[in-house]
């Protein structure tokens, strides 16, 4: 089965023919309905009309429009879907408040975004119609404002992604709005944005669509035309999953759902305009807005909605959901033919948020974008969302602790997690354990040391034994991996799992993790005292592959003087590493690398080769001698003495730090 790709996005909505543009007479007699009803000027009321997809479904909301409540009073709005091309964004879309250079600063003027003053404020049209009035200098101050805009949006509030695949599926707000141009030129009235404007600007952006030039052609039976064109199209593609994918995005992008503001009705004693209540209705949704859920509380409503999926498409059934999603207790899991063990329970959540069938990754795929189009289910997000159910077994009640477990966990699960086949099993630490070590004495770990490590991260992180990169201050961690790179690596080996091993027995039992000899024995200090794992040992004892084994301070036998060595070779070997990375990064003086045109003595080059050829031959000699020798080593996991009363010590006979100590959620 094929690895995930890196991103993946919402799944595409069908593909739909577009309807017939309006008559001329039934948008005509939209427009007299808004001008009668709501005190709109006849150019006002044609534009609304002309935007309009269905004018007569229009003219019944009209009827009975919907109240918008605001301060100072409620604004009348009538919902339609119009059409993408008769609407533009706003051109001072409010976003773009930082980065507009007014007359004052004596910017304007010295380059493209700044050749211009940036757009006035609107201003509501006179007699209290429900319209607004924008001044600008000509066509070209509005294009170049309305590039600027288009600019800021794409670099800052993308929607295309979303779009191309959905359209745009909430309303965006469109008042009716008459640029007035300064130098002489007629006035055009067109429906503006006044929520909204990033989606139609990436809309106009996917159609191929200049803002700028709408509100100066809008020709009736050119839209006919192209409509007439698309639809050809989507009919001689025969299905909808067969239509092109550029006609495909057309026609997704052609219509938006809307709520044209047509009208204010004031509360007694207020002074507020059409204008000011526009304004006020905008800062409820971008100023005096919700707080926002935060990542955490996200992942948890997206982490539910994929559950929620799965047992309603039938992939898993409903005692499943339960149990993954924290519902049942121990003993009830027990009971309904579940694991009670939290660390098997993690490995069955990780595998179903990654799992390649393809039932199961469409129902992930769906339940997560119809949440929110902009959401990318890329493996990162997978496991921030099997991590928000794996934290509700973690029986500690500080938020301060689980938030930092939270953030240890989600980067606890390797990416090979998300492109290997695995399953997650019911099988007993002991049965997991013997099928990972054969496959690790081989030298090709697979689908049980995969299991093990998707387990394994539960109580390591949890249990404060491994934790995510601290930073450089008051740190004593050798390397920055994250606990997933660490896990990665002692599953590839067999000293590793049995480790992981040992993890998972201590943890199961309430008892610190300890550390573990190659053979998968306790370790005991010279008073004969367990040696407790802490990060920066594991992290030692685990090294990133090519840094050779952990040194020892003072070896005697020859494994410990070989170790040694092998430590020693691997920092030369990254030393030449880093120092071929030196010389190519010598420049020249046009910039190239002086190596490629200078080049490097022969004689030198000819003895670096013959002793780099030299080593690379010794190389997988020595990795099969050791294959050969460790995978010898008698299977027997031996039982570590339950009963032991001693004392449980570092790995240097110190306590914890008082920050490792932090991040260790208590057992009992």
């Amino acid at each position: 089965m094929n690895a995930p790709n890196a991103v993946e996005t919402v799944l595409p909505r069908p593909v739909e023919p577009l309807p017939a543009p309006a008559l001329a007479a039934a948008t005509r007699k939209l427009a007299d309905k808004l001008a009668d009803l709501f005190n709109m000027s006849e150019e006002a009321a044609q534009a609304l009309a002309l935007a309009v997809v269905d004018p007569s479904a229009a003219r019944r909301a009209a009827e009975n429009p919907e109240r918008l409540s605001v301060p100072g009073g409620v604004i009348l709005a009538v919902r339609a879907e119009v059409w993408a091309r008769y609407t533009i964004p706003d051109p001072r879309n409010p976003r773009t408040g930082p980065v507009r250079r007014h007359a004052v600063s004596t910017l304007v003027g010295q380059g493209e975004s700044t050749r211009l003053r940036p757009l006035a404020e609107p201003k509501a049209a006179p007699e209290g119609r429900p319209e607004l009035v924008q001044q600008i200098q000509g066509q070209e101050h509005l294009a170049w404002a309305a590039q600027q805009a288009r600019d800021f949006v794409i670099s800052n509030n993308d929607w295309r992604d979303s779009i191309r695949h959905q359209g745009v599926m909430t309303e965006v707000w469109l008042a009716a709005t008459t640029f007035k141009h300064l130098d002489g030129s007629p006035s055009v009235t067109v429906p503006v944005t006044a929520e909204g404007s990033s989606r139609v600007t990436c809309v106009h952006d996917l159609l191929n669509l200049r803002s700028a030039d709408v509100p100066y052609e809008r020709d009736e039976r050119k839209m006919r035309a192209h409509v007439r064109k698309v639809n050809e199209e989507i009919a001689a593609a025969g299905s909808p999953e067969q239509v092109e994918s550029n006609i495909a995005i057309t026609a997704r992008c052609e219509r938006v759902p809307a709520l044209l503001l047509v009208g204010f009705e004031s509360h007694g004693g207020t002074t507020a305009d059409f204008g000011v209540a526009v304004k006020s209705l905008v800062a409820l949704r971008h100023v005096d807005y919700p707080k926002p859920w935060g990542e955490a509380t996200e992942n948890e409503a997206l982490a539910d909605a994929v559950i929620d999926e799965l047992e309603r498409r039938g992939l898993i059934t409903t005692g499943k959901a339960d149990w993954l999603a924290g519902s049942l207790t121990p003993g009830e899991a027990e009971v309904a033919g579940f694991s009670a063990d939290p660390a098997v329970r993690t490995a069955a959540i990780v595998r179903l948020f990654t799992d390649r069938d393809p039932h199961t990754h469409e129902a992930v795929r769906v339940a997560i974008t119809s949440q929110s189009t902009r959401k990318k289910t890329s493996p990162k997000l997978l496991f921030e969302l099997a991590t928000s159910l794996v934290l509700r077994s973690v029986s500690e009640d500080d938020s301060r602790l689980r938030e930092r477990v939270r953030k240890y966990l989600k980067v606890a699960f390797s990416s090979e997690l998300a492109k290997e086949l695995w399953k997650a099993t019911f099988r007993s630490t002991d049965e997991l354990t013997a099928a990972a070590l054969a496959e690790a004495e081989s030298g090709n770990p697979g689908p049980a040391t995969l299991e093990l490590a998707a387990r394994g991260a539960y109580p390591l992180v949890v249990g404060g034994r491994l934790t995510a990169d601290r930073g450089t201050q008051n740190n004593d961690q050798p390397d920055r991996r994250n606990p997933g790179e660490v896990i990665d690596r002692m599953r590839a080996m067999p000293h590793g799992v049995h480790q992981l091993r040992q993890a998972l027995e201590d943890f199961s039992a309430k008892r610190r993790i300890r550390m573990v000899d190659m053979k998968g024995q306790v370790e005991r200090n010279a008073e004969g005292r367990d040696v407790v794992a802490r990060d920066a040992d594991l992290r030692r004892r685990f090294r990133p592959a090519g840094e050779g084994p952990e040194p020892v301070s003072a070896p005697e036998t020859p494994a410990e003087l070989l170790g040694n060595a092998l430590n020693g070779l691997g920092n030369s070997i990254r030393a030449v590493e880093l120092a071929v990375k030196q010389v190519e990064a010598v420049p020249t003086d046009d910039g190239t690398a002086a190596i490629e045109s200078l080049g490097a003595s022969k004689q030198d080059c000819d003895i670096w080769q013959t002793v780099l050829f030299s080593a690379l031959q010794k190389l997988p000699i020595w990795s099969s001698r050791n294959v050969q020798r460790y995978g010898l080593l008698p299977k027997d996991l031996g039982d570590a003495d339950d009963d032991l009363e001693d004392e449980d010590v570092e790995l240097d006979d110190s306590d914890d730090t008082d920050e490792e100590d932090e991040g260790e959620i208590e057992l009992s």
